[in-house]
């Protein structure tokens, strides 16, 4: 059979979104581990956040965080995936390849633009706080603060500021991509540019292009879907999923969350057995 490579949103699709659970895919994510196949994370959460879920999931892959403004890669996977890495670009046993613009930088432009528009993000906020719009334990909220290359903000201001708010943002260089919960200001990168990355490093592993499968739910996620052969969007909580041009040829999944998750990896899987 054709190698395989997943590629897979957290919040709200493989961790459901009211209680972060993902035991609903343990099916799926065994067949995975069965079939020695990648599950790639792609999450806006922060490394230190992306560590513990990997922990948890027993996952061994590199990951994306930050909406694509990080990649990690586990030093064990450094050399079978042509990393060319230093001691500079090493650090605790995994590769940090950084494709976005650094935290500070941000909050130096997004400090400026206080004053013209209502908004707030993670870097005013205390942990508390951050628990309270996010739903996790204080000491969750304290890992998902410790951001290197993003900003999460809410936005307080009215809709139709949007639109200038990211103009500004573009002419420094930054931009903003919504997500599940927040909207995120961040460098010229985005989920796809990493998995764009990521596919090609797996290609040269197994010297002939894999299959794609990717899973979101948010806008955030659409960079990502389109590089994917098997794009699938995972429903929100009321049953409603994202629609548009871009969306034409992704499959639903019949429920939200971990289980909807569960449920279309182990059917893409089926008919890729079924097609060898």
């Amino acid at each position: 059979m054709q190698p395989v490579v997943v590629f897979s949103d957290l919040d709200g699709t493989l961790l459901n979104h009211a209680d972060y659970s993902f035991q609903a895919a343990e099916p799926a994510l065994a067949e995975l581990k069965e079939q020695k196949i990648p599950l790639v994370l792609v999450s806006s959460k922060t490394a230190p956040e992306m560590l513990r879920v990997r922990e948890a999931l027993g996952n061994t892959h590199p990951f994306v965080c930050e909406n694509g403004s990080l990649v990690m890669i586990p030093q064990d996977r450094v050399e079978e995936l042509g990393v060319e890495a230093d001691d500079r670009s090493m650090s605790d046993g995994y590769y940090y390849d950084y494709r976005g613009i650094d935290r500070e930088q941000i909050l130096q432009v997004l400090n400026g633009l206080k004053s013209d528009y209502q908004f707030t993000g993670f870097a005013w906020m205390t942990d508390e706080e951050i628990g309270h719009v996010t739903g996790l334990s204080l000491e969750e909220a304290g890992l998902a603060g410790q951001r290197k290359a993003s900003e999460p903000i809410l936005w307080r201001d009215d809709p139709e500021q949007l639109d200038s708010f990211t103009e500004v943002l573009a002419e420094n260089k930054l931009r903003l991509i919504q997500g599940g919960r927040f909207y995120h200001v961040l460098g010229q990168c985005d989920k796809g540019n990493a998995v764009s990355s990521l596919l090609a490093r797996y290609e040269q592993l197994y010297q002939e292009k894999p299959y794609c499968i990717a899973l979101g739910d948010s806008p955030n996620d659409l960079d990502m879907l389109k590089f994917a052969d098997a794009p699938v969007l995972i429903p929100n909580e009321n049953g409603a999923c994202m629609n548009g041009d871009a969306l034409k040829h992704v499959t639903r999944a019949p429920k939200e969350g971990a289980e909807g998750w569960n449920a279309a990896v182990l059917e893409i899987l089926d008919s890729l057995r079924n097609r060898a």
